[in-house]
């Protein structure tokens, strides 16, 4: 949760810093290269803060697609209106389309905080790459010769200080890894207690696969405790985060076997799907 927290702030600084620096520049950009800046900040803002909210708000699709898109039109929007009506509308395009997008990387993929760091370090880089852009642009880069090596010389400070931020986070991230490897030290033996745990269950078995699970449906007895085990194998996709509203499931699975436990289960066919609702199956209670 750190890392998303931190991942939002450096995508709400960054963005509101290169529409404020557009915003000066403004009457001094062509029509083209605005629309190629609206565009830019647009689509990498909404991409990356798309990413973020699909792993922080427990690969809730709909949510964070809204809220990235919602965010991607509008610094689109601010970005090009100072130079023209036609640079707005390039950037609300594609704030939309990086909103989707991101929205739906970070909704798939389960190695959550790898892939918004890595995110990250690419917004950071287009970002500050921008600024160059907009120096170039103005025409302020070529207007005497110091000021040729001041655009080089913010952007590599802003990458800079980006890649510090990113490499905090990643001190984070190994600390919480390191603690928690720990804390899982100390509760290791259940490999030894997961047969006994089971007893006076009904086990039923589904196979998570990269591409669907197996069976389809799967039948159990109405009136007897029950685990479903979500069976994971290698690879990685959607169908590792399992979601069923009728039976109150909501988590991610991990690699091997994940026993979930379901208590008076009346007769009926219940459903659960992925996270982006792309697979799914039945479980019939007879």
């Amino acid at each position: 949760m750190m890392v998303a927290i931190l991942s939002v702030a450096l995508v709400l600084l960054f963005t509101g810093y290169n529409v404020f620096y557009t915003y000066k520049q403004g009457e001094k950009l062509t029509c083209m290269a605005g629309m190629m800046i609206a565009m830019t900040v647009g689509m990498m803002s909404s991409l990356a803060l798309g990413v973020v909210l699909g792993v922080a708000l427990q690969h809730d699709l709909t949510l964070s697609t809204i809220i990235a898109i919602l965010f991607g039109m509008g610094v689109g929007y601010l970005t090009g209106k100072p130079v023209s009506l036609m640079a707005a509308l390039d950037g609300m395009m594609a704030g939309i389309m990086g909103g989707m997008m991101g929205a739906m990387l970070g909704v798939m993929l389960v190695v959550s905080d790898s892939i918004v760091l890595f995110i990250d370090v690419i917004f950071i880089f287009v970002m500050s790459v921008l600024i160059q852009l907009i120096d170039e642009e103005s025409g302020k880069s070529k207007a005497t010769n110091d000021s040729n090596s001041k655009p080089f010389l913010g952007s590599a400070i802003t990458l800079f200080v980006g890649i510090v931020i990113v490499g905090v986070m990643l001190l984070f991230q190994y600390q919480g890894n390191v603690s928690s490897a720990s804390q899982s030290q100390s509760v290791q033996p259940e490999s030894q207690t997961t047969s006994k745990e089971n007893d006076g269950y009904q086990i039923a078995t589904v196979d998570v696969k990269s591409n669907g699970y197996g069976p389809n449906n799967i039948e159990v007895k109405a009136g007897v405790p029950t685990k479903i085990d979500f069976k994971t194998t290698s690879g990685i996709s959607c169908t590792k985060h399992v979601v069923s509203n009728e039976l109150g499931i909501d988590v991610d699975l991990k690699k091997g076997d994940n026993f979930i436990a379901l208590k008076d289960l009346k007769p009926g066919t219940y459903k659960y799907h992925c996270g982006m609702y792309m697979y799914g199956g039945t479980i019939t209670v007879k």
